[in-house]
This record gives C-alpha cells, sequence and structure tokens, in this order.
C-alpha cells in the first residue's frame, strides 16, 4: 500500500485519506450489513417484533434466501463509504488547516486552542458526514424494511422519479443530524485526546 500510495500523483495526505477511509468503509460495511438487515427488519416488521435475534434471522433467511441478509449490501456501501471517508477525511484536514492558520496567525497553540480545534472539527466532520451518508442510509433502510425482489437500484429510481427528485435522498435527514453529531463529535473528540494521553502528536499537528 505504501508503495502505491508513494506513486507519482498519489502522494497526497487527501488521496491516502481517502483510500484509507475507502478500505475501513468497505470492511465496516462486509460485517455490518447482515446485521443491519437483521436489525432494520425486526424494527419495521410485526412479524419479527419480540423475538430473538437468531429467530429474526431463521425466519428471514427462511423466507427469502440467504440472498436476504446480504441484498442491501450496495445500500451499505452508499452509506458507509462516504460517512467513513468523510468523517475521518475532513477531521484530519480541517485540524491541519487550522493549527495551519492558527500559527501563521501568530495565534500560540494553548491547551484551551487543542480543545477548541477538535471539537469544532469533529462537529464540522459530523455534519458533512451525515449528509454524504444520508442517501446510503434511507436506501438501506427502505431495501431492508422491504420483503420481496427489489434492490437498491429500485428504489433509488423511486425516489428519483418521485415528486421531489434528487431532494428525496435527504428525507429525514434532519433528526440524523442530532444522532450522527452526537455520536461523532463525542468519538473524534474522545480519539483526539486519547492521542495525546499516550504521547502521540494531536490530529493535525
Amino acid at each position: 500500500v505504501a508503495a502505491f500510495l508513494s506513486l507519482p500523483g498519489l502522494n497526497s495526505k487527501v488521496i491516502s485519506l481517502t483510500l484509507c477511509g475507502l478500505i475501513a468503509g468497505t470492511a465496516a460495511s462486509l460485517m455490518l450489513s447482515p446485521m443491519e438487515a437483521l436489525r432494520i427488519r425486526m424494527v419495521s416488521d410485526s412479524e419479527y417484533a419480540g423475538k430473538s435475534s437468531v429467530d429474526a434471522m431463521l425466519l428471514m433467511v427462511r423466507r427469502e434466501g440467504l440472498s436476504s441478509i446480504s441484498k442491501g449490501m450496495p445500500a451499505m456501501l452508499l452509506k458507509q463509504v462516504p460517512y467513513t471517508i468523510t468523517k475521518n477525511c475532513s477531521f484530519d484536514m480541517l485540524t491541519m488547516t487550522a493549527y495551519r492558520i492558527l500559527r501563521e496567525m501568530g495565534y500560540a497553540l494553548t491547551t484551551n486552542v487543542k480543545i477548541a480545534v477538535p471539537l469544532l472539527s469533529a462537529v464540522a466532520a459530523a455534519i458533512l458526514s451525515c449528509i454524504s451518508s444520508h442517501p446510503g442510509d434511507m436506501l438501506l433502510s427502505l431495501v431492508n424494511a422491504h420483503e420481496g425482489p427489489k434492490r437498491t437500484r429500485d428504489f433509488a429510481k423511486e425516489i428519483l422519479h418521485g415528486d421531489g427528485g434528487a431532494r428525496g435522498f435527504l428525507v429525514g435527514i434532519k433528526p440524523r443530524f442530532l444522532h450522527v453529531i452526537l455520536i461523532v463529535t463525542v468519538q473524534l473528540t474522545i480519539y483526539d485526546f486519547a492521542k495525546r494521553l499516550v504521547g502521540i502528536a494531536a490530529t493535525g499537528l
């Protein structure tokens, strides 16, 4: 991987972070997709409510085959890959840019600055990652809540041809903002603090 990233045109921090996010997001999608299919079905279909995870999974497979736990993979990739890339890449680049601007303006990087910069960068990264991943999150819910042969592309076409057009992919994003902002801000802030606690330079420095 290091040799690949050293090729001309690829020796860029943004490209490196994007590729790392792509790999991590894809790996997370492969692991999470079956569980997301099960979780969504258990909260959207009364026949699955109250069953244990094992019983619900067996019911899905018995009714729809093994494809029932993997049919949401395209939607999962559309959600998780943009989410991971945007969250990690934007946090690194925003903190790095903020610290550089502060140094150029002659500000001392005090403890308070090292708290404020990652906190504000984490909030911004959370907002961006919510926006980039919401269409995939919406499609994932639709695909896994539906028992039948319809796939991600079918639901995407329905949304695009609906009254709202492409704006239909952003339905429900407001309540999700609160959810994602809380999770990502806490996660990235703790991550940055933990790095410094064990002697690793703060993100962006």
